[in-house]
C-alpha cells in the first residue's frame, strides 16, 4: 500500500516495501530459518517507533528516523527476502483492516503461514508483528493527512471512508502496543535460552511452541478486530490480558533454563515415587463417582494426547464391550497447560462423548503428567498401562496385545502373550483372527478357507493405475486357471483417506475401510512388535514384515491364499509380473487347486536373482533418546523404530 506518487510528504508514507520495490525476488524458497539478534532488535525498534507514531495525536515528522532504521536493515545480508515477506503480509493484514469487519481471518492466517513456511516460529512472530505495524502505520498516515495531502485524500476517498473508522488509539488504550512488544521480546529471550540448552525435553519445547503460536494468532486476530465498526475496546483488552499471561508464563519458566545451579533436566525431573504412589495420585484425579467403579477392578489406564484417532477409539470400544467386565478403562488425556484452550476442550469433549469408559479432564491430571512420561514412558503414541486390583502393573502397554488377541489377551502379562503367540504358519484365518468387520462387508473367511478352489487375494496401495491393471490381470489369470476369485482391498497402511474407493476399483472388489482397516494394520504392527520383543524369527514374522514394509511405505502389495495353506506375499511389481505370465503356470499344469503352488514357484523363479529390501517403520512405544520438533510445522514429531537394510 505504499504510495509512490510525489506528494508534499513523500518520505513519510512509511512502508516495509522500500527495499523490496528495488528488487524482484525470483526465488520463492527462503533458506533463512531464524532471524539474527541484530535483525530482530532493529525490526522491533522500528515497530516500537511506528506504534508511537500511530497513537501520537500530534503530527510529528518521523520520516528521518524511519529512513535511518530501514537503512540499518538494508545493510544486513539476507534482509531483502525478509522485507519482501513483511510487505506481502502487511498487504494481507491491510485487506482485513479495510474490510470493515468482513475480512476472512482464516484466509489471512493461511496466506501468512504459507508465506512464512520456511521461518522458525520465533521469526514468524517477529515478522508478523512487523507486518502488523507496517499495516496500521500506513493507515494511520492516511487518516492523519487526508485533509492536507492530495494523495492521502485521494486514497481515503478510494477506500470509501473505511480508514477513518479504524480506532487505532484503542490499541494503546488496551495496553496492546506495549503488550505485543513485551511478549515478543520475552519470547525471543526464551527462544535464545532454549538454543543453548540442548538437553531440554518435550515439556519445555511444547510449552514454548504453544506460547509462540498463540502470540502469532493473537497478532492476526487484532488486525481483524480493529476493522469492526462497533466498540472493540473489550476485545482488545482481552487480547492484552492474554498476551500478558503468556509473557508471565514465559518469564516464570525461563528460570528453569537460565539458572546455572539447576540441572538441564530439572524442569522435567520429579521426585522418585513408587508405582502405588503414582497410581494413588492418578486416582485422586478421578471423580469420586467414577473411582467407585474402579474398586477391586483390573484397570487399563489409556494414555494419549488429543490426536488419538476415531478408528482407534471405535476398535477399543468393541473390545471393551466384549471383555465381560474383566477390566475397566480410564482415559488420561495428556495436554500441556498452555495448549488446553477452547479448541482443545472441544476436541476433548468430542472424544469423551465417543467413549464408554471413564475419561478424566486434562487439567485435573497436570500434576501427574511428568510422572507418566518418566515412569510409564509415554511419548506420543497411545499406550494402555495394565494395573491389577492389587495395584501391580502387568504391562506398560497392553494395546498391542488387545489389537492382536482381543479379549483373550487378559490379564495382559508377558506369559500370556508368549502363550498366545505360538502360531507358526502365515494363514488367512490367523491373519483375520479377532478382526472386527461390519456385517455387510461380504467377507467370509471361514467359508473361503474351506474351499480349495477359491483364490483369495488381499492387496493394497494408492496407485489407481496399478490397482486397476492388477485387478484386470488377476481376474484373467483366475478365470484361465479355473478358480473362484475373491479380491479384498486394504488401503494404504493406516493412512486414513489415502486409499481408493469401491467406485474406483470396481463393484466386485471388497473394500476394508475405516476402523476395520485401521485394526488390520495395527494388528500386523502388534504381531511384529511381539515377535521382535520375544526374539521369534518365524514365518509369520517374515511375512508380516513384508506386508507392513510394503504397505507402511505406501507401496503396492498383494497376498494370495487358497484353502488353509500358507499364503504368498509379494510386492506390487512382483504380483503384476506373476499375473502377466500366468500362462507359464498353466503350461506347467499349475491350475485349479494347484494354482497357489504355481504362484509360489513362479515368484521364487523371477525373484531369484533380484535384490530387494524392506524398510520397516514401527511406532515407538517405550523409551527413546529424546523428542524432535518438525522444522516445517513445529509440531512434536511421531517416533518410529526403523529397520532398514541396503540404504543405497
Amino acid at each position: 500500500m505504499a504510495a509512490e506518487a510525489k506528494t508534499s510528504h513523500p518520505s513519510r508514507y512509511y512502508s516495509f516495501d522500500k527495499l523490496s520495490q528495488q528488487t524482484q525476488m525470483t526465488n520463492k524458497t527462503n533458506s533463512l530459518q531464524t532471524l539474527e539478534p541484530d535483525v530482530r532488535r532493529h525490526l522491533l525498534d522500528l515497530v516500537e517507533s511506528i506504534f508511537k507514531f500511530v497513537v501520537d495525536s500530534k503530527d510529528t515528522d518521523q520520516s528521518a528516523e524511519f529512513d535511518n532504521m530501514i537503512s540499518s536493515l538494508e545493510r544486513i545480508q539476507g534482509m531483502r527476502q525478509v522485507l519482501n515477506d513483511i510487505r506481502d503480509i502487511s498487504c494481507e493484514m491491510s485487506c482485513n483492516l479495510l474490510a470493515a469487519g468482513s475480512g476472512n481471518l482464516e484466509k489471512t492466517r493461511t496466506a501468512v503461514l504459507e508465506r512464512l513456511r520456511s521461518y522458525s516460529w520465533s521469526a514468524k512472530v517477529v515478522i508478523a508483528i512487523a507486518a502488523f505495524a507496517s499495516s496500521i502505520g500506513e493507515l494511520s498516515m492516511l487518516v492523519k493527512h487526508r485533509d492536507d495531502d492530495l494523495m492521502a485524500k485521494l486514497l481515503v476517498k478510494i477506500l470509501k471512508g473505511h480508514s477513518p473508522k479504524l480506532d487505532l488509539n484503542a490499541l494503546a488504550g488496551a495496553g496492546l502496543t506495549d503488550g505485543m512488544l513485551e511478549v515478543v521480546r520475552t519470547n525471543l529471550k526464551f527462544s535464545d535460552s532454549l538454543k543453548v540448552q540442548e538437553s531440554m525435553k518435550e515439556a519445555m519445547l511444547e510449552f514454548y511452541l504453544n506460547a509462540t503460536k498463540n502470540i502469532f494468532d493473537i497478532v492476526l486476530q487484532i488486525s481483524a478486530v480493529l476493522s469492526k465498526r462497533e466498540d472493540v475496546h473489550v476485545e482488545l483488552k482481552s487480547f492484552s490480558a492474554q498476551l500478558r499471561d503468556i509473557s508471565i508464563q514465559l518469564q516464570d519458566n525461563m528460570k528453569y533454563i537460565g539458572a546455572e545451579k539447576i540441572s538441564p533436566l530439572e524442569y522435567e525431573e520429579v521426585s522418585e515415587i513408587s508405582t502405588s504412589e503414582l497410581i494413588a495420585k492418578i486416582k485422586k484425579c478421578i471423580e469420586v463417582q467414577d473411582s467407585e467403579k474402579l474398586r477391586n477392578k483390573h484397570v487399563l489406564f489409556l494414555i494419549s494426547d488429543l490426536n488419538i484417532s476415531i478408528e482407534e477409539i471405535k476398535v477399543l470400544e468393541r473390545l471393551y464391550e466384549e471383555n465381560e467386565g474383566k477390566y475397566e478403562i480410564v482415559w488420561l488425556p495428556i495436554v500441556g497447560s498452555l495448549a488446553y484452550d477452547d479448541k482443545a476442550e472441544a476436541r476433548f469433549l468430542e472424544l469423551r462423548q465417543m467413549m464408554k469408559w471413564i475419561a478424566v479432564f486434562p487439567p485435573r491430571i497436570k500434576e501427574v503428567i511428568q510422572y507418566i512420561k518418566r515412569d510409564w514412558h509415554f511419548i506420543k503414541e497411545a499406550i494402555a498401562v495394565s494395573v491389577t486390583e492389587g495395584g501391580e502393573i502387568t504391562c506398560l502397554n497392553a494395546l498391542p496385545m488387545l489389537w492382536t488377541w482381543g479379549k483373550r489377551a487378559f490379564p495382559f502379562t508377558d506369559e500370556e502373550w508368549k502363550k498366545l503367540d505360538e502360531r507358526k504358519t502365515w494363514t488367512l484365518d490367523s491373519l483375520f483372527d479377532q478382526l472386527i468387520l461390519p456385517g455387510d462387508s461380504g467377507i467370509d473367511i471361514e467359508s473361503w478357507t474351506k474351499s480349495e478352489a477359491t483364490l483369495v487375494c488381499l492387496f493394497g496401495g494408492g496407485d489407481i493405475s496399478w490397482n486397476q491393471e492388477f485387478i484386470q490381470k488377476v481376474n484373467n489369470a483366475a478365470q484361465s486357471a479355473g478358480v473362484f476369485l475373491k479380491l479384498v482391498y486394504l488401503g494404504v497402511g493406516k493412512n486414513k483417506g489415502k486409499g481408493l474407493t469401491r467406485n474406483q476399483l470396481g463393484r466386485d472388489i471388497l473394500v476394508i475401510q475405516s476402523e476395520s482397516q485401521w485394526q488390520f494394520w495395527s494388528r500386523l504392527e502388534s504381531i511384529l512388535y511381539a515377535k521382535i520383543r520375544f526374539g521369534k524369527k518365524d514365518e509369520v514374522m517374515q511375512e508380516a514384515l513384508k506386508v507392513v514394509g510394503y504397505g507402511g511405505n505406501g507401496e503396492e502389495w498383494a497376498m494370495f491364499s487358497m484353502g488353509q495353506g500358507a499364503m504368498v506375499t509379494t510386492s506390487g511389481k512382483t504380483a503384476l509380473t506373476i499375473m502377466e505370465h500366468y500362462q507359464q503356470m498353466e503350461r506347467s499344469g499349475m491350475i485349479g487347486v494347484h494354482f497357489l503352488e504355481g504362484i509360489k514357484k513362479y515368484k521364487k523363479l523371477i525373484t531369484r536373482d533380484v535384490h530387494s529390501c524392506i524398510n520397516l517403520h514401527l511406532p515407538a512405544m517405550g523409551q527413546i533418546p529424546g523428542i524432535m520438533i518438525c522444522p516445517e510445522c513445529s509440531k512434536v514429531m511421531d517416533v518410529f523404530y526403523t529397520y532398514r537394510c541396503c540404504p543405497e
